[in-house]
């Protein structure tokens, strides 16, 4: 696995007064992420302390690629079909799980978000799901204040009712994943800082009741789900 990175020249800002010929003469760097083995997280101690920081720090690119989780094919295989399906349900089919009053952090979202331009992005559509709890409080005053963090999911049940079951699978395994690096994340920290404490991150992702999962879906157009469709993300 290989990303670019694209690193600014000194003096070229767009803004200043540079072209885009300038902006072609940008140089181009090739960085490869660190890899770890779903096995290696579960291993204790500081084992992965110079990853995490290569991963993490200061010259880090902020991700770190986790190889060969159980179960992550056959999950990825359930639920990625699923975003073009929906995608292609009639608009007002896919309206009646739009919510606007969480700010659309629940349900189906397309051409809400604005891009820089101030246009609105039209070429993705998502859908927000909380991957471990339907009803993350009962208390209603605070669904009433926090919409956008507690609010109930919202699932397809009469029009893709297997999506629930889906999503909850992969999202709950990524979840599952993360907490294995937060913990790495926190040796390596309480290495470098003593007085941190040595399960802060991984402490606040279990303990939370209100983690957003969402399935991404490319929308310019609708091609039908097969080869050469738009691929979903998740």
């Amino acid at each position: 696995v290989e990303l670019l990175r694209v690193t600014r020249c000194p003096h070229f800002s767009l803004a200043g007064g540079g072209s885009l010929h300038d902006a072609a003469r940008m140089s181009v760097r090739v960085a490869e992420p660190v890899v770890v083995t779903y096995d290696e997280l579960l291993r204790g101690g500081g084992e992965l302390n110079d990853r995490i920081s290569a991963a993490f720090g200061y010259d880090g690119l902020g991700i770190i690629v986790v190889s060969n989780v159980p179960g992550v094919d056959d999950a990825r295989r359930a639920l990625l079909p699923l975003a073009p399906r929906f995608a292609a349900l009639p608009d007002e089919v896919k309206e009646k799980y739009v919510h606007e009053q969480s700010f659309f952090a629940f349900g189906w979202s397309h051409g809400k978000e604005k891009l820089q331009s101030g246009m609105l992005d039209t070429g993705k559509g998502s859908f927000y799901a909380n991957p471990q709890y339907d009803n993350p409080v009962d208390d209603e005053e605070l669904i009433r204040k926090f919409p956008a963090l507690v609010h109930p999911n919202i699932w397809p049940t009469e029009d893709l009712p297997e999506l629930e079951a889906a999503f909850k699978n992969l999202g709950q395994l990524i979840v599952d994943t993360g907490k294995h690096v937060a913990r790495h994340c926190d040796n390596y920290v309480h290495s470098q800082l003593p007085g941190y404490a040595s399960d802060r991150l991984e402490r606040i992702i279990s303990e939370s009741r209100v983690l957003t999962a969402r399935l991404g879906r490319c929308c310019g157009g609708r091609p039908p789900p097969g080869p050469g469709a738009h691929r979903p993300s998740a």
